[in-house]
């Protein structure tokens, strides 16, 4: 595929747009109204659109402009309506239940500080009170139930970490090609604003596309949120750029409410639903709470992403729900990122995932005993092969490419791949290693299938043994009186014994005193010693929501060990590794 102008892209979204002028491309549903969501036909999206651009100030052409918005018809309206009139959106991360509030403030104010914008578009108050700490133009969004929203937004702590601010030059000049921005996951520091071309997002549709065999009779049903890549790109943008529809429900309301997206893909009968690991553990747990039968058929993939796919969580859902339609085999996976816009690799579709015993693997200080198999997943899962014109190779420590199965760093190579980062010094041409992108992810390639296992400085090293910590994570999540998917493990540095040691901070599922605290602390013990041979130094026991996640609802391993070794640690030798 030839390159794309901005101009190009434009002009060929308002033709798509235009030739489903009578389609329902995009349903949003917004509380309290769960019944009606709001329906918008191409001519609908268009039309609103350009009144909703039209009711702000761009202070000049191409435009950067920031949105911190709440899961509304007005976010993807103002997102598409901008594009349209060449400007440049970024889509800031709302709060949510899932997030913990300290590291969204320290986000949000870093990403405020440090983006090179000409205009941050939020809620009427919140634009009056935040305006005065800002370097660029500020306007205030009105829109039903805003009030709501606002009060419910930490405006007091950001406000005065703004007014503390050192704000840098700026150069808010952008790429001819630019089309929007969007970030990466922000579990290991803060988020990265990425920038996306128009010739990066159109490759990655049709690599998509042909990957799913997509047409316009699918659809795809959502509660992810749009500042992240897989409900930006895979389910939002890419069924409407093949003039196929999409159902957007709100994060928080799908936490709530889990039952609400079976709910519309039963009277919808989307194709293609998208979920991180955790949900299908998380939906097959409340299965005994939903009121309702639903049918769900209707969808061809369930496709796992976005965290190291587990077997045992496709397991159970796929069982959970089979009576209502759920077959094995349209459980998938895929492999993405925000650097390549999107996907990577994608599972067959029809065939469910392949599987390769974790004991199969070529990893000489990989030692677990044989009993790890019975308590965790034995087998690592299958992300699926390389998109079209999709290049990846392992790499190990020091630099050479990686046999079949044999684990190391996973460098990716394809046509929609980024090329920079968008900063305090405006664009940045990211370093390639001869094309490469260096992803930080740890797997290893089966055949022509790859394995993701986890984040490579996620590794703890312990008397020489490697300990992947979403193993461990997965063992504890086990223990009765744990708050399931809230488990983080990490290596802590410690001088006395010159080698890491293993510490796990566990959540507990509800209000326990000192007594069970340590009952808890023992069976973890008990267990993770039963299972990979190591018995961890440190196990803390804390209470819901302590554990610090990243504004896309990932756990966030560094910010976590950082306060556990703040509030926790007491052995002055022992510090973060």
């Amino acid at each position: 595929m030839p390159d794309m102008t901005h101009t190009q892209f434009r002009h060929l979204l308002q033709e798509r747009l235009a030739a489903n002028r009578d389609r329902i491309l995009l349903r949003v549903v917004v509380a309290p109204r769960f019944e009606k969501p709001l329906e918008l036909t191409g001519a609908g999206i268009l039309e609103r659109a350009d009144k909703l651009v039209a009711s702000l100030a761009l202070p000049k052409e191409r435009s950067v402009v920031l949105l911190l918005l709440p899961h509304s018809a007005e976010l993807f309206l103002l997102h598409l309506g901008l594009i349209l009139k060449g400007h440049i959106p970024a889509i800031l991360a709302w709060p949510t239940s899932r997030v913990d509030p300290e590291k969204y403030q320290r986000n949000l104010v870093h990403q405020l500080s440090n983006l090179p914008a000409d205009l941050f578009v939020t809620l009427p108050r919140l634009a009056e009170n935040l305006a005065p700490g800002l370097p660029y133009s500020v306007a205030g969004l009105a829109m039903e139930n805003g009030a709501a929203y606002e009060r419910a937004f930490p405006e007091e702590p950001v406000r005065e970490h703004l007014a503390h601010g050192n704000f840098p030059d700026r150069d808010t000049h952008p790429s001819e090609d630019t089309v929007f921005l969007q970030f990466s996951g922000g579990t290991t520091g803060a988020q990265k604003a990425i920038v996306v071309s128009a010739s990066m997002l159109c490759r990655q549709f049709e690599l998509l596309r042909d990957a799913l065999r997509f047409t316009p009779e699918d659809g795809v049903v959502s509660w992810l949120p749009m500042y992240h890549d897989m409900g930006l790109i895979a389910c939002f943008w890419m069924p409407l750029w093949h003039g196929a529809p999409s159902l957007q429900i709100g994060a928080n309301d799908w936490v709530m409410n889990p039952e609400l997206l079976f709910k519309y893909v039963s009277r919808y009968r989307p194709s293609f639903c998208w979920l991180p690991n955790f949900a299908f553990s998380y939906l097959a747990k409340r299965r005994e709470q939903m009121k309702g039968e639903h049918r769900l058929d209707s969808i061809r993939a369930w496709i796992n992403c976005s965290e190291p796919v587990r077997l045992g969580s496709m397991t159970l859902f796929s069982e959970a729900f089979a009576r209502w339609g759920v077959r094995k085999q349209s459980m998938q996976a895929s492999y993405a990122m925000a650097e390549t816009v999107f996907a990577i690799t994608q599972s067959e579709l029809e065939r469910a995932p392949l599987t390769v015993p974790r004991s199969r693997l070529r990893q000489d200080a990989r030692n677990y005993c044989e009993l790890a198999f019975d308590l965790i997943d034995g087998v690592y899962v299958s992300c699926g092969k390389p998109l079209q014109h999709t290049e990846i190779k392992i790499v190990a420590a020091d630099g050479t490419v990686c046999a079949d199965q044999c684990p190391g760093e996973i460098y990716v190579r394809m046509p929609s791949l980024f090329s920079g980062y968008w900063g305090a010094d405006g664009f940045k041409t990211h370093s390639l290693h001869a094309g490469w992108h260096a992803t930080g992810d740890f797997g290893f390639v089966s055949g022509s299938e790859l394995f993701v296992i986890g984040r490579l400085k996620d590794i703890a090293i312990i008397g020489g043994q490697n300990v992947f910590p979403e193993d461990v994570e997965a063992i504890v999540n086990t223990v009765d009186g744990v708050y399931p998917g809230r488990v983080v493990v990490f290596g802590v540095d410690d001088q006395d014994y010159g080698t890491q040691s293993l510490a796990v901070v566990a959540e507990a599922k509800e209000d326990c005193d000192e007594d069970r605290a340590l009952e808890l602390e023992a069976a973890i013990r008990k267990l993770v010693l039963a299972a990979v041979g190591i018995a961890p130094r440190y196990v803390a026991i804390v209470p819901r929501r302590w554990i610090v996640k990243s504004t896309a609802g990932k756990i966030s391993r560094r910010e976590t060990r950082e306060r556990f070794v703040h509030e926790w640690l007491t052995l002055p030798k022992a510090e973060v590794a």
